[in-house]
């Protein structure tokens, strides 16, 4: 039996062809090409805003990944305080390009000249980057004023929000992603010596052409890149980039046309066989059931990519708020973040593959061990979140060590058998008067203290009471980096 949406979507692709066919054999010679664009502007403006919504959640994966060394104590001492050349050139420039995609770094003085700049050998001849540092920065100023101009309103207690802004650029067939970030202290161990702290600027060749990029992320027909000013009205589009003189440039794509399809391939039928309208009539069902039927599958595969990880299938960060929200207001319930232990020696041992194959595998064996009712989530990197409700927090704690002790398991991949562990930090929270941002931020804090402990550590926010020494970041970041 046809679900509801599926009879809606029938009925509004065959209805214009029925009446078409009606008028005709009447002798009227009407097409209700109103009813036929209006479907198709509908399907149009859905897939734009999903594209929109993907391209956006893509970019602000790869800020939160930068956070690793923006956001850190020790940089602002070895940038700002007191600038150590080999300490940044090791910690933040080889780092960043040999455990990430990111090809150009640069770090900005608060006055916004150059402190700092490195290119990676495998890109210096390429246009983009063969242009040279001061090149690369002049066309950030812009992101450079927005990071500047939203710096004042940062918190000054507490671990602060990352400040970041992106822009994806074109220049010729290159297209690469350009982000200014604010470096911040977490621990405030170390302060800017003055009210503008350093800027890090990155810059992240996008494999391939960016229709092939995207059109194949998203599942795009006859995906283009090309000025707004040359896209015809009839394509779907979602700006994406700027180009070398600043001109918009936007990814657009053929969208299903299922009701003027339906209505064009019936005319024909509608005009010489009159007579058997209802034979007529019952192939252009069966069209349309075909159409609504590839719509909605489309529309499934694009919700499903704007709210989950492509890479473990776990639910992203764009789903945490809603989650959570639904499950606080039907009682209590327990927030647990986890961190793995030993994921950035995996990376540097057997590189990026091998750690995507062992994300996937802890992805596996986290559903495998938590309960129904639980909600998991890929943070980012190797960071990930459990909501388990109708437990004590006592109870999640127990069920956090089970887990903890099966994420210690030795993996077989593909290039041999490793082993890690995974830290945990749980928060209760009591009702719906706490906020989703703050029961997260009180489960980090509580996993940054497991993190000083024994490797698989599961520590609550209430066993940290007592007051303790302020967590070191070094280790904490060395592993975040890994993503």
């Amino acid at each position: 039996m046809a679900k509801p949406g599926m009879r809606f979507i029938q009925f509004r692709l065959i209805g214009p062809a029925i009446v078409g066919l009606g008028l005709l054999i009447a002798g009227m010679a009407a097409i209700p090409y109103y009813g036929v664009a209006e479907i198709d502007a509908g399907v149009k403006q859905k897939q734009e805003t999903l594209v929109a919504r993907n391209i956006s959640l893509w970019i602000t994966d790869i800020e939160f990944s930068l956070t690793a060394w923006t956001v850190w104590d020790e940089a602002i001492a070895k940038i700002d305080n007191a600038y150590d050349f080999e300490w940044t050139d090791r910690n933040i420039g080889a780092s960043l390009i040999g455990t990430s995609r990111t090809r150009f770094v640069a770090v900005l003085k608060p006055d916004d000249s150059i402190l700092y700049s490195r290119i990676d050998d495998t890109v210096k001849d390429k246009p983009f980057f063969a242009r040279g540092a001061d090149a690369i920065i002049n066309d950030s100023s812009a992101m450079i004023g927005e990071v500047r101009a939203r710096e004042p309103s940062q918190e000054k207690t507490g671990i602060p929000k990352p400040l970041s802004v992106s822009r994806i650029e074109v220049l010729g067939n290159e297209a690469v992603l350009l982000t200014a970030s604010l470096f911040q202290p977490d621990f405030r161990t170390s302060e800017p010596k003055s009210n503008r702290a350093p800027v890090l600027v990155t810059a992240m060749p996008i494999a391939g052409s960016l229709p092939e990029f995207f059109g194949t992320r998203f599942l795009l027909d006859d995906a283009r890149v090309g000025p707004l000013s040359e896209t015809t009205p009839d394509r779907a589009r979602a700006e994406i980039a700027v180009g070398a003189k600043g001109e918009v440039q936007v990814l657009s794509w053929r969208t299903p046309t299922p009701a003027a399809d339906v209505l064009w391939r019936a005319l024909p039928l509608a005009v010489t066989v009159g007579i058997v309208l209802m034979a007529g009539g019952f192939f252009l069902i069966r069209m349309s059931r075909t159409a609504a039927k590839v719509l909605l599958s489309r529309e499934r595969q694009m919700r499903h990519a704007a709210t989950h990880d492509f890479l473990t299938g776990l639910a992203n960060r764009a789903r945490l708020e809603p989650e959570f929200d639904t499950l606080v207001n039907k009682g209590a319930l327990t927030v647990a973040c986890l961190d793995l232990d030993g994921f950035k020696e995996v990376n540097d041992t057997y590189g990026h593959a091998i750690g995507d194959e062992l994300l996937k595998a802890v992805a596996s064996r986290l559903r495998a061990g938590t309960a129904s009712s639980d909600r998991l989530f890929r943070l980012g990197g190797d960071e990930f979140a459990i909501m388990i409700p109708g437990q004590s927090l006592l109870d999640a704690q127990r069920a956090c060590r089970r887990l903890s002790l099966q994420l210690a398991k030795p993996y077989s991949l593909s290039a041999g058998e490793v082993s890690i562990a995974a830290s945990f930090g749980l928060a209760h929270v009591a009702g719906p008067e706490t906020a989703c941002d703050t029961a997260l931020g009180a489960a980090d804090t509580a996993l940054y203290a497991a993190k000083l402990l024994d490797l698989g550590s599961v520590v609550t926010t209430e066993e940290m009471q007592q007051p303790s020494p302020a967590p070191s970041r070094s280790r904490r970041s060395s592993e975040r980096r890994c993503a």
